[in-house]
């Protein structure tokens, strides 16, 4: 015990003058050491301690939240800087150190300048649809997201956007056709545009006229029109153009 009390005090100095930058911390669970912390997110214990001076490991608090990607610089000799940077997984990755946009999925480049919040219900293609990217763009941005985009972390920051990067505008969502008047006369045909409605007094000469049609148009998009324009409903609707 007096051994350790002279180590730490012996190390103060040398803790007081670090300075320490915290990208990313995660909290303890229950049961949780330093060394199980640390190998989850694919660290040693000694950066772990470099980051969380005074850490009494091997034990970790519940609930606790402890750095787990961050930067130390600093020490005894003022002409030196020592750097220790903790990666969430294996490959060479790096995170945003803006703490406006915490937390950040594993991977998320440092020069990302445009976040998204996955939230309930988001797919890759949702949000790249509401961006304006490609597929590629957002896994090359999103590196640790797999080819089936099942990884998403709910509540986390996804990076959308990188200086430079060309992006397309989101298409609209197409207006829609308004519903053809009713009631229609039977027969008239499914792609018809132009509607007319009969009243009393109404002929297929008077319509076609008045339309800019001829009879053979009239009667071919109004299929159950008698060759003698006998039987028009007053009050219903005939097709006059496609």
């Amino acid at each position: 015990m007096g051994y350790k009390a002279a180590l730490i005090l012996g190390l103060l100095p040398q803790l007081l003058s670090a300075a320490i930058v915290c990208d990313m911390s995660a909290a303890a669970s229950k049961g949780d050491t330093c060394e199980s912390f640390v190998k989850a997110w694919g660290t040693t214990v000694e950066e772990f301690e470099a980051l969380n001076p005074g850490v009494s490991c091997p034990s970790l608090t519940e609930g606790r939240k402890y750095c787990v990607i961050g930067t130390v610089t600093g020490g005894p000799d003022p002409t030196s800087t020592t750097t220790t940077t903790l990666k969430t997984t294996t490959k060479a990755t790096t995170t945003t150190s803006s703490s406006k946009y915490e937390p950040t999925q594993p991977g998320v480049p440092a020069n990302c300048d445009k976040f998204h919040l996955v939230a309930s219900g988001d797919q890759c293609d949702t949000i790249e649809a509401k961006y304006g990217i490609t597929d590629a763009q957002f896994k090359a941005w999103n590196p640790d997201v797999d080819e089936g985009c099942t990884n998403l972390w709910l509540n986390y920051y996804v990076c959308v956007h990188v200086p430079e990067a060309t992006t397309t505008p989101s298409v609209p969502d197409p207006t829609p056709t308004p519903p053809a008047p009713q009631p229609q006369m039977p027969g008239v045909v499914s792609n018809c545009k132009k509607f007319h409605k009969v009243k009393a007094g109404d002929n297929c000469y008077s319509i076609d006229t008045a339309a800019g049609i001829t009879l053979d148009q009239f009667r071919s998009w109004n299929t159950q029109i008698d060759a003698g324009c006998t039987n028009l409903w007053v009050n219903y609707y005939v097709c006059i153009g496609v």
